[in-house]
């Protein structure tokens, strides 16, 4: 279950400490106190904005413009664009379970590619990268890679939105994460 916390207090009395906090959502406070009559686990994590709809919608059809012009697939500029300015993460993994690793991450979507840069010092593991895709990033990740596709298409002479439009589509997507 989630629910959205704006504010909490915590304090403490003789036999531990309590936490109560606020969220706008009558009907799912009652639902999560129902829950938390037993021993729990709460999993807290901040909140952040989601990427607007606006901002996903055009950086697909800058891909697809772009791919047109260089004879490719959109989604293979996809994938070079996180692989040059995208989040990753490194695991070290033992060579007999990288395979199953790098399938298992593949499957999550166009965007989550890894590849294979090194061992550790020891050489007993491989270093995998495992590049995120573009569904979780930030706004400030999303605004790095749109700007990254926009200059390529200006390169090409694409037509792409101004500055002004393109800061204005981004404000959206972060008014949107807001609420």
């Amino acid at each position: 279950m989630t629910v959205t916390v704006d504010k909490a207090r915590w304090y403490e009395d003789g036999d531990g400490f309590w936490l109560a906090f606020r969220t706008g959502d009558r009907a799912a406070s009652a639902k999560l106190a129902q829950e938390l009559d037993k021993p729990s686990i709460i999993d807290i994590r901040k909140a952040r904005k989601a990427r607007s709809l606006d901002a996903n919608a055009y950086l697909w059809v800058l891909l697809d413009r772009l791919a047109a012009v260089l004879r490719t697939t959109k989604e293979e500029l996809y994938r070079f664009y996180i692989l040059r300015v995208g989040a990753f993460k490194d695991f070290h993994l033992p060579a007999e379970e990288a395979p199953t690793f790098r399938e298992a991450w593949s499957r999550l979507g166009t965007g989550w590619i890894t590849e294979e840069v090194d061992y550790t010092p020891d050489r007993e593991n491989i270093v995998i990268r495992a590049y995120y895709g573009s569904s979780t990033y930030s706004t400030k990740r999303m605004s790095r890679l749109i700007d990254a596709v926009v200059g390529d298409c200006e390169n090409q002479g694409i037509e792409t939105k101004t500055p002004d439009e393109l800061a204005l589509m981004m404000a959206r997507w972060g008014d949107a994460q807001a609420h």
